[in-house]
């Protein structure tokens, strides 16, 4: 038991770590330089297209991002045991985003990239959910993956609101926390996504699609080590 518990007080402490480096919004350079030149219609649109990325995918999406990975390897114990294998995962998730942001902001495309980048960031949270014993097919489990998301994207008193959530989700309803996490990525991707649709300066914006993606990928694999070791010491 005092193994556990040592193990929790490790994850609790990266946990608090994680909420204290981001309680402070800290502004790209680029949202200060371009936040003016952004249409006002833009955060709608960009918000409509989170919801549409987000219904696809959880209705019909899971079963074709299962084919870009072997689901069964990702549920051995052997997996589960060896971090550095997660870690390795983890920095092939944070590459292929930015590779992804850069070459569509290349060319000029930044609408059209929200379905992409969205089954990016799920598909990293289902290998970590696997990789953890867990499923997300579930709504509940949608509804964690959410969270996970909306807290990704926040900083400073929302940050600590979300992260509250995450642990009394009970009453939460998919449809409205959808909204909720569509709402945050647009508000928060909005100068990025602009400035991703013009040619060439766009490039640059898949550095911070990287970013967001490690960032992902940090709190995710503390809640749901979390998550697990609590599981454990209920069983018991």
């Amino acid at each position: 038991m005092w193994k556990q518990k040592l193990q929790i007080y490790k994850i609790e402490r990266k946990e608090r770590h994680y909420l204290q480096k981001y309680a402070r919004k800290k502004e790209p350079w680029i949202e200060q330089k371009f936040a003016q030149k952004v249409p006002k219609k833009l955060q709608s649109t960009l918000e409509s297209a989170f919801i549409k990325a987000f219904d696809l995918i959880f209705s019909k999406g899971i079963f074709w991002i299962e084919k870009t990975y072997d689901k069964e390897t990702f549920t051995q114990t052997t997996w589960k045991r060896n971090r550095k294998d997660t870690k390795r995962i983890a920095h092939h998730h944070v590459l292929g985003a930015g590779i992804s942001g850069a070459g569509l902001g290349l060319l000029g495309i930044g609408l059209p990239d929200i379905f992409l980048y969205t089954a990016l960031l799920l598909r990293n949270l289902y290998q970590i959910a696997l990789q953890n014993g867990f499923s997300y097919n579930t709504p509940e489990e949608k509804i964690f993956i959410l969270l996970l998301l909306q807290a990704t994207f926040c900083s400073g008193d929302e940050l600590i609101n979300v992260h509250d959530k995450l642990h009394h989700r009970q009453s939460l309803v998919l449809e409205a926390e959808i909204k909720k996490t569509a709402y945050q990525m647009s508000h928060t991707l909005l100068t990025l996504k602009f400035v991703q649709g013009i040619p060439l300066v766009g490039s640059i914006t898949g550095v911070y699609d990287a970013l967001y993606m490690h960032r992902l990928s940090k709190y995710a694999q503390i809640q749901y080590e979390k998550r697990n070791l609590y599981k454990n010491i209920d069983r018991k």
